[in-house]
């Protein structure tokens, strides 16, 4: 892949979105003299580990503005806002901070599904959507068709998504697409999903939400994404996936 680059505009667009990820404080990007990339500088709260924020940082550079950015160029500094325990007195010793600054290195990211594609087919028998994701190197495949109904489109990508997520999923857990709504956001437009959980007797809602840019049926499979990675350390996959032909 050839070197992105990007204008000092671009850029602070990138930081003030970085700086939007929940637990994130400040971030600072710095770039050579044409426009690539080389480091990215983050400040988070340590109520997530450095490895989610780089993960959150390279995923949501990559779903709203296009940017790709190597894991191994984003750092991140928690910091910690409990008061510490008060070292012995020091002659001379300057008083001790109240916070704490900890940096640790970011290695390698826990799995979550990877967007490949999404095709929508439109003829007289109706509507049908494909997504197809990948985790691990493994690649799984979801569809849903409907009538043609132009409303029912977002739904169906939507619905597509959860079902290639659901393949990877043992058979205790199941994935139920609730909503999905496209709204506006300040100057722009967003879609917000809402995706259920269902397992072990117990429903937890999760919501996902992505900038509306370029193709609407993308970035509702990133919006449903944003919803359901979140708890991707959680869910159980299944030994193997096998795929239904419709």
């Amino acid at each position: 892949m050839s070197a992105q680059r990007f204008t000092p505009d671009i850029i602070a667009r990138a930081e003030l979105l970085i700086s939007r990820i929940q637990g994130v404080c400040s971030a600072k990007i710095s770039a050579d003299e044409t426009g690539e990339i080389t480091e990215v500088h983050v400040v988070a709260m340590a109520a997530k580990s450095p490895k989610l924020v780089a993960r959150d940082v390279e995923t949501c550079l990559k779903a709203e503005l296009g940017i790709h950015v190597d894991h191994r160029k984003i750092g991140v500094v928690l910091y910690d806002r409990k008061e510490p325990e008060s070292p012995p007195a020091r002659a001379g010793a300057e008083d001790a901070p109240a916070d704490d600054i900890i940096e640790l290195p970011v290695d390698e990211f826990p799995s979550r599904f990877v967007f490949q594609s999404v095709n929508l087919f439109i003829s007289h028998d109706g509507v049908k959507a494909e997504v197809e994701l990948v985790i691990d190197g493994t690649e799984t495949f979801g569809s849903a068709r409907s009538d043609n109904s132009p409303n029912s489109q977002r739904e169906l990508v939507a619905e597509a998504t959860v079902k290639a997520v659901s393949e990877f999923l043992d058979e205790k857990q199941k994935l139920c697409l609730v909503e999905v709504l496209e709204i506006p956001l300040g100057d722009e437009d967003a879609v917000v999903v809402r995706v259920d959980l269902i397992r072990d007797r117990e429903r937890k809602s999760l919501a996902g939400c992505s900038i509306v840019s370029g193709d609407i049926n993308q970035t509702v499979v990133f919006a449903t994404l944003d919803a359901i990675n979140r708890v991707m350390g959680k869910l159980r996959s299944k030994g193997s996936i096998e795929y239904k032909i419709e």
